[in-house]
């Protein structure tokens, strides 16, 4: 996800928000928890749990709560100690509304036994994924903060809890996060072939339980729960006394939770890449030549789209160009040329590694509006072994064709980079760093005399730099396919010296 989508969906979705109690409730709670810690006892059962109520103008302020109002303390704190306050009081609020929405997603749908009723474990273990580990780490999280928020109407601060439970905790929301795509499309599935789920879903939503939320708004709670402390966090950050105890906590509780959300960011784009690559793995037919696994954990599509290729056919009798449409997969590591047979299915007819190909503007003898945004596309090696050269055309008011001739363009500049496995992890130390785990295989784009490498990632794409001491060259099939490219430069080379002297 960017931060984009991030933002709009969190705005988007009103479940943390709405879901949660009045100004009263907390108010009552609050001074109700807080003359049990003065008089040495304690409630064990405090939840937050119970019916949905307000909106967001009735959001509870710590300055607003009445022990807070009675005890004289607003005269004595500063505008900016009250925000500071405020900040971390929030972290306790939310995370009350969080988890009561949490019971509505486990209690009210998960644990409904007619909705349960209507599919197969398979589909209910996806659908609901480890949603009742995520609930048992929220109340070990709000337990916690309750107790330490408690013991005094100024509470000191809470971001050492926020580091703890990210570095031994929050990591149950990678697990979840990493499922929803297949989540997502369990859901959709059913409810789109089993009416008898989609009839219950329908049901349940209009309940007062759910505030007229869609189920799917409750499944996508975790995600928007993690993205959101790591806001709340820069905001406690933001109003913390610069050189102080304080604002290292909030800085090692920002960088852990932020190590979360990029795991999850990581995962979900692994998930995705995958999930394309099994569809389109699917769609191919082999019918002329051995078939090619496409589904590999360091793979992605980069992109694909239609470009016209000039047909063969072409004789001096008939000297008009023709021109058919043929359908491209340009991978990361390979690329596919196939023609389309139907809506969804491809015959692949030419593939070849990416390296391997080259993009290269067409002579000058080759003018007039027909060649207009033709190019040569120069496979130097195919799946046979041998030198294919195609003349191809694109669409100029056509953005997928114009994406697609620019990487194609491109390929020529990426195909020298050297590959890299990883032997040892690696932590980045600055923001222009590669993280690292061994077995991933980083493309190498630029050296240093210093023994840093700048490369790009192959699972997800991410670019940075590392240091070379982690990682091994993988130098059999790069070697090779240079050495490919080298034969065929050298041969253009003396072909055109035959040339010059045959004139």
């Amino acid at each position: 996800y960017s931060d984009f989508a991030i933002q709009k969906e969190i705005h988007r979705q009103t479940v943390i928000r709405n879901i949660s109690k009045t100004s009263m409730d907390y108010a009552m709670e609050f001074a109700a928890r807080f003359r049990e810690k003065t008089s040495g006892k304690s409630n064990e059962n405090f939840v937050a749990r119970g019916s949905p109520v307000p909106a967001v103008s009735q959001t509870t302020l710590w300055q607003q709560l009445p022990t807070v109002r009675d005890s004289g303390l607003l005269d004595q704190l500063t505008v900016d100690q009250i925000k500071y306050q405020e900040s971390m009081f929030e972290v306790l609020t939310s995370e009350s509304s969080y988890l009561r929405s949490l019971y509505v997603l486990t209690e009210h749908f998960m644990e409904n036994r007619e909705l349960t009723d209507t599919i197969i474990i398979s589909d209910r273990k996806t659908l609901f994924s480890n949603i009742l580990k995520v609930r048992e780490v929220s109340e070990r999280f709000l337990k916690d903060l309750e107790e330490h928020i408690f013991k005094e109407i100024v509470f000191p601060d809470i971001c050492n809890i926020l580091h703890y439970h990210a570095q031994h905790n929050f990591s149950t929301y990678i697990d979840y996060v990493r499922n929803q795509t297949y989540q997502e499309k369990t859901y959709s599935r059913l409810m789109k072939s089993n009416e008898q789920f989609a009839a219950v879903i329908n049901r349940l939503q209009e309940l007062p339980q759910c505030q007229r939320l869609p189920f799917i708004s409750f499944l996508l709670l975790p995600f928007q729960r993690i993205t959101r402390i790591k806001m709340l966090i820069e905001n406690i950050l933001k109003r913390t006394k610069e050189g102080t105890p304080e604002e290292q906590t909030a800085s090692k509780a920002l960088t852990s939770v932020s190590k979360i959300i990029d795991c999850c960011n990581r995962d979900v784009g692994k998930m995705r890449q995958m999930e394309e690559l099994i569809e389109i793995s699917k769609m191919l037919e082999f019918d002329k030549f051995r078939a090619i696994p496409i589904i590999s954990e360091t793979r992605f599509l980069e992109k694909k789209g239609e470009l016209q290729e000039m047909s063969k056919s072409k004789t001096f009798v008939n000297m008009r160009a023709k021109f058919s449409p043929v359908y491209l997969f340009l991978f990361n590591d390979h690329l596919l040329i196939t023609i389309k047979k139907g809506s969804d299915r491809y015959v692949v007819m030419d593939h070849t590694h990416r390296s391997l190909v080259q993009a290269q503007p067409l002579d000058e003898c080759f003018g007039g509006a027909t060649y207009e945004n033709c190019f040569n596309l120069i496979i130097l090696e195919n799946h046979q072994g041998r030198t294919m050269e195609r003349l191809l055309k694109h669409r100029q008011t056509d953005p997928v064709c114009l994406v697609l001739f620019h990487a194609l363009w491109s390929c020529v500049c990426v195909s020298d980079c050297p590959q890299v496995q990883c032997v040892e992890q690696y932590i980045a130390q600055q923001a222009d760093e590669l993280n690292l785990e061994p077995t991933e295989i980083v493309n190498v784009i630029r050296k240093t005399n210093e023994g840093w490498y700048e490369g790009v990632r192959l699972s997800d794409g991410q670019k940075g730099w590392f240091p070379d001491t982690n990682v091994i060259e993988i130098t059999n099939e790069h070697v090779r396919r240079r050495n490919v490219k080298e034969r065929y430069r050298v041969s253009q080379a003396t072909m055109m010296v035959k040339c010059g002297k045959a004139r």
